[in-house]
Order: C-alpha cells, then structure tokens, then sequence
C-alpha cells in the first residue's frame, strides 16, 4: 500500500515538472519569437538620392541590407508606375534599376518616387522622394576651332552651349573643362546660352585623333559633337643617352637622400620611372584649379640668351654600361644661358607652386588662366610665392642643376590642363593671333 502510494506521488511529479518544462520551454519559445520580431534592424536602401533627377536614360544602383519585401514606385499626375517589387531573403541584396521616363509614358516636371520596405512583422521604412523628370539634352554648337591641330600641340575650341551644367572636350577617355565667357540669351532654348572656351592637350601617345565636345545639363542628359579639326601626326625626335657612375652619384643619389648607392640600375630607374610618375601625379593634383579667364598677353617669352640643348617630345633610352635601362620622353625644353641665369616670367598670371619637385628640382609653375600655366625646373633659386601675382618678364627665379640634371640650365614647359604640351607653339606669337585671339575676335 505504502509503495502505490509513493508511485502516485513520483507520478504526479513527473507529470507536474512535464508540465512546468513545457510551460517553460514555450515562455523561451514566444520570448525568442518577440526577441526576433523587436531585435530586427530595420531596412536599409542607399542610393535613393539618384531619383532626385531623372534624364531620358540612367541607372541608378541602389544598395539593400536587411530586407524582406521592397517596392518602389514613381507617381506623376495620380498615375503610379512599379518600377521594382521583390521579396528577398533578408541579407544584402545590390539592384541596378534602369529608367527611360519616356517608355514609362512620364512626361518632363515633377513626380514622385515612393520606396517602402520591411525587415520583419514590426519593421518598416517608407520614403517619398520629390523627383525632377528632364529628357531634354543642353543645347550645343561648335562656333570655332583651328582647322588643324598638331601632334603635342594646344588645341582650342569656342563653343556655345544652353541648359549645360558641365561643358568638356573629350580625347580617350580624358576631359578637358571649358570655361563660360559670357551670356546670350536665346528663347529657343531652355535657358539662356552661353559661349565658352576651352584649351585642350594634343597628347604625344594619342591613338583616337577624334576629339569630341561634350555637354552634359544637372539632370544627367548629355549631348556629343565631333570637332571638326583635321589631326597632324609630327615626328618627334629619338635619342640615346649613357648614364655613368659619376652622375649616379652626384645626381641620383641626392635625390634618393642618401650618399651610398649599391645598385646604380635599380637607383636610376627608381628616378626615372616611379619619382617621374609620382612627379606627374603632383603636376596633375597642382593643375587641377586655374582661373577662369585669360591672364596671359601675346606671346610667351624664352630664357634670355638661352640655348635650346634639349627639345619637346624626344624619345630618350638610357644606357648604362652599353645597355639600355630605362627610358623616357622628354615634356619640354631645355635651355642654357650662364650659370645662374635669371628667368623671367614667360607671361602674366598667379604663381600656382613654388618647391621642390622632383625630378624638376626647385620648381615653379605660373598659371596663366583657363588652363594654360608655365613650369620651370632645376632652378637654383626661387624668387616668388605661391599666390603672388607676376608680369611678363619679372625675375622669378635663377637657373641651376637641382633635379634630375646634369649641369645648370631651365627646363621649361607648358601644361595645359595638367598636361605637358609643347612650348613651341605659345614662343611663336603669330600662332597665338592666328588660331587663338583671332577666333575669339571674330566672334
């Protein structure tokens, strides 16, 4: 009797913890669902800017996290077009959305675009984003440009253009900014037109001779015109040049900050090839801003009493010991006088840089507006300040041999729009009058 009893007693336990485990296990259960539902991130949508302007065509990249149903729609005149539902699986989800508001029957003006999205039962974003829909490419017209255009030389196009937020001359993927002269009005276009200039490198390495004006309007519409300049090919010279020890010591380690060299090819071609390339990477972060008119008068001026002892465009090979090592092409001209000759200002403008520079030594670099600046290298002094205004013909600085030279002389150069150009063309005056001011006078 006694045993029976204590049977029902240990079952009743069994079925009372049995119970109070289930209990248990379904308070941990709607806990873990509720942590679930309340700990989810919300959704996240990056990109929802782009639908601010909507061109004739753009896709906009828009980057999803925590998602489990989006859905975006554009509204115009009570009209609403789906442009994207999905229901993904709540990770990180990249969509490239293609818009023609032409194909979706909108017209130019305003809409809407509405994004909603959800992460779980509880968590949701909405956006309203006020849109600008504008299919209407800018205005654009070829007014002048020199019916031919040489092969490292400046080329130069008056254009006009209407609605442009951004106006450029396009060569092999590089741009080149025009800048607005002044307004015309004209009520054939959306807004008033307006004439701008633009001076372009010819670049040495070119392989398209096809350079294109571009402007593009703030919605992202873009219009393309061809310049009708005929291409040049030039020839430009080539030369061998041996480097010995007595100018890797005197002149390549110096630039290595260091007075023992052990590898004099190793040596000469870190000069050469990587302080070259971070050289050009510096002249393009210099020449990235330049005032916005034309600061320069007629010709430009060349070193007094200066001998040219090395030419633009020279194809150089560096021997050593008989074998080639390196090479190079040289960007400018140099020139000899006396030692520690005094340079002048090839022409009006604000001094942009006034340092060292690398392979360039102390260096200096005039710009002359729109694009067009001066640079002279392996100077022995410099005699201005970055900001300070210079006239043609002022004393800037003394000629010398820091840098990548073998004896005193300047090594002068013209870049426009960061790149090196050959000064020929900017010496020679009547160049200047015949494809540059007399197209700017004539309009």
């Amino acid at each position: 009797m006694k045993g029976f009893e204590y049977e029902k007693r240990r079952g009743s336990s069994i079925k009372t913890f049995a119970a109070l485990l289930a209990i248990f296990l379904i308070i941990i259960a709607i806990g873990y669902s509720a942590y679930k539902i309340f700990s989810v991130d919300a959704p996240v949508i990056e990109g929802l800017e782009a639908f601010n302007q909507l061109p004739l065509d753009k896709t906009i990249t828009l980057n999803g996290r925590n998602l489990k149903s989006i859905n975006i729609s554009i509204i115009q005149n009570g009209k609403e077009t789906e442009l994207l539902s999905d229901t993904p699986d709540g990770g990180k989800k990249i969509y490239a959305l293609q818009i023609k508001p032409r194909e979706l029957k909108l017209t130019d003006g305003p809409a809407k675009v509405v994004v909603k999205a959800k992460a779980g039962i509880l968590k949701k974003v909405e956006h309203e984003i006020n849109s600008t829909i504008d299919t209407v490419p800018p205005a654009l017209e070829v007014l002048k440009t020199p019916e031919v255009i040489h092969q490292g030389s400046t080329g130069f196009a008056l254009l006009r253009a209407g609605d442009a937020s951004s106006l450029y001359v396009s060569n092999q993927g590089k741009t080149f900014k025009a800048f607005k002269t002044a307004a015309k009005e004209d009520s054939g276009v959306k807004q008033a037109m307006a004439d701008y200039i633009v001076f372009f490198p010819v670049p040495l390495d070119i392989k398209d001779n096809r350079f294109f004006a571009v402007a593009e309007d703030a919605a992202g519409n873009k219009i393309v015109r061809s310049l009708p300049s005929r291409f040049m090919p030039v020839t430009y010279k080539t030369s061998s040049i041996t480097i010995g020890d007595a100018f890797i010591n005197t002149v390549i380690a110096p630039l290595l900050n260091t007075t023992e060299i052990s590898d004099p090819v190793k040596a000469f071609k870190t000069v050469n090839e990587e302080m070259r390339e971070k050289n050009r990477i510096k002249l393009d972060e210099i020449t990235q801003t330049s005032s916005p008119e034309i600061l320069w008068r007629g010709g430009f001026l060349q070193l007094k009493n200066g001998q040219v002892m090395a030419t633009y465009g020279d194809k150089r090979t560096y021997l050593y010991n008989g074998s080639a090592i390196s090479s190079s092409v040289h960007l400018g001209y140099d020139l000899a006088s006396l030692a520690h000759s005094p340079v002048e200002a090839a022409n009006n403008g604000v001094v942009k840089y006034a340092g060292e520079l690398g392979i360039y030594g102390n260096a200096v670099i005039i710009d002359h507006g729109l694009g067009v600046m001066s640079l002279y290298g392996h100077l022995s002094t410099i005699m201005v300040k970055e900001g300070q205004s210079v006239n043609k013909g002022d004393i800037i600085a003394k000629t010398g041999s820091t840098g990548l030279a073998g004896g005193d002389h300047l090594h002068f150069g013209i870049l426009v729009q960061g790149y090196e150009v050959s000064p020929l063309f900017w010496w020679d005056e009547h160049w200047i009058k015949d494809n540059i001011l007399s197209n700017l006078e004539a309009n």
